[in-house]
């Protein structure tokens, strides 16, 4: 059984991950600004669930240290920074520093910390210990009236790139770590996307009409899938549709 820490677990990718973890047995400890996910019969799983504001990057770090800190676990130990939002969505002159902010302590700053507080936790218990950050396409590409996303996205990718770098140098290295863009999945933030005003509107709606986009729960098997992949971290900026 493998320790599992999953930010952004209340809906969408996030509940299905949570579901699946438990079906098959994990201990989960999840937080989330909402309440837990129904969920469902087959969980024979352990889950240790705190409400936080993701948003507020200093408490999200005392928290998994906090949660950490009396827990026994096996020989590994999983973390998975799902948390993220999308707005602002706006063309970059309308950019307002609240709302920018905002997406870059929960998509980029929060994530940061949450590694460092799941480093500082583990680091004396003898396990091995994976990193996967959920990105996204964005982060690889530009969209219009995403910028923030777009940016926040990119620079958890290098976030990645830079903790597996500085694990490199170390002697005794047991942190691997990647960042994974899960595919087009049919989430609530899918749905605002298709209502909103982006000039890539009819893009995303195309996706949908023809049946394109992928469940939460295929999505979550994959992202799990490549979790336990005997290689995984030898590719570090990773997209789902590779495998």
């Amino acid at each position: 059984m493998t320790l599992h820490v999953l930010t952004g677990a209340s809906r969408g990718l996030g509940a299905a991950m949570l579901r699946q973890l438990l079906r098959e047995g994990h201990h989960v400890v999840a937080a989330a600004r909402g309440a837990a996910p129904e969920l469902g019969p087959g969980s024979t799983g352990r889950l240790d669930w705190t409400r936080i504001d993701l948003g507020d990057p200093a408490a999200a770090r005392s928290w998994v240290v906090d949660a950490l800190a009396e827990l026994s676990f096996a020989d590994e130990a999983a973390l998975i920074l799902n948390a993220g939002i999308l707005e602002p969505v706006v063309p970059v002159a309308a950019l307002q520093a609240e709302a920018l902010e905002a997406n870059m302590r929960i998509n980029l700053v929060s994530p940061m910390l949450v590694t460092a507080g799941f480093l500082e936790a583990t680091a004396d218990r003898g396990v091995k210990r994976r990193v996967l950050a959920i990105s996204s396409g964005a982060a690889r590409r530009g969209t219009a009236h995403w910028s923030a996303y777009c940016a926040s996205k990119a620079g958890l990718d290098n976030f990645v790139r830079a903790l597996n770098s500085e694990q490199a140098g170390e002697a005794d290295a047991s942190v691997r770590a990647v960042s994974l863009a899960p595919g087009v999945v049919d989430t609530a933030m899918q749905e605002s996307v298709r209502g909103s005003l982006i000039p890539d509107r009819a893009r995303f709606q195309a996706l949908h009409d023809e049946g394109r986009l992928t469940t939460p729960e295929d999505a979550a098997a994959a992202i799990l899938a490549c979790l336990r992949r005997d290689d995984f971290g030898s590719v570090e900026i990773d997209d789902i549709r590779n495998h």
